[in-house]
């Protein structure tokens, strides 16, 4: 079986995944205006589980805890064993392309990379290829427009890694700028004036 790093390039089109609102938390993901993904998420927060449509099955589930970390379980993998998300989603401190932290991800698939760009607010790339992104969600969009997750032609086999990775990335990132702004309307916390 060739991995998906060694696929010959092809001229299908890339699968674009539209979230039916803003929300990383709640939404329905369709492709080829097909019902495909739903997200759903607890009112409290803490726990988040992606499900696929077709075979209605919850692919992944996500657990934000307060005191522990933060788990990923997809039934469907290692015994439907729950693990840390930071042992899933790696920080990689300096990146070679890059000045801003990027994130590993680790799937069957090979080893892939997110990235946040001035192109990109999310972008996912093969570890070892920075030219063109495996997924990317783009930075061209006003803060109301819905989200739109585009992939690769080739990128199938790790859909599911991609879409829950991409909903923990940019639910961080929504969370980082929540904070930012929170901090501009009512001054710094603290007096060293730090994060």
């Amino acid at each position: 079986m060739e991995s998906f790093l060694e696929l010959p390039p092809t001229s299908s089109k890339p699968r674009s995944y539209y979230f039916d609102r803003n929300s990383v938390i709640n939404s329905t993901l369709y492709c080829n205006s097909q019902p495909s993904y739903t997200i759903m998420t607890n009112k409290s927060g803490t726990r988040t589980d992606v499900c696929d449509i077709a075979t209605q099955s919850v692919v992944a589930t996500i657990k934000r805890r307060e005191v522990f970390a933060d788990t990923i379980k997809f039934p469907a993998r290692n015994n439907g064993t729950s693990v840390a998300i930071n042992k899933w989603l790696r920080p990689i401190t300096h990146s070679p392309y890059h000045a801003e932290p990027s994130i590993s991800l680790v799937t069957d698939v090979g080893n892939f990379v997110w990235e946040s760009d001035a192109a990109h607010r999310l972008a996912l790339y093969a570890e070892e290829d920075h030219q063109v992104p495996v997924a990317f969600f783009s930075r061209n969009r006003q803060p109301q427009d819905a989200i739109v997750l585009v992939m690769k032609s080739g990128a199938e086999e790790m859909v599911e890694d991609v879409i829950v990775s991409f909903i923990i990335l940019e639910q961080r990132l929504r969370m980082k700028e929540k904070r930012r702004q929170n901090g501009m309307m009512y001054g710094p916390l603290s007096d060293s004036g730090g994060p």
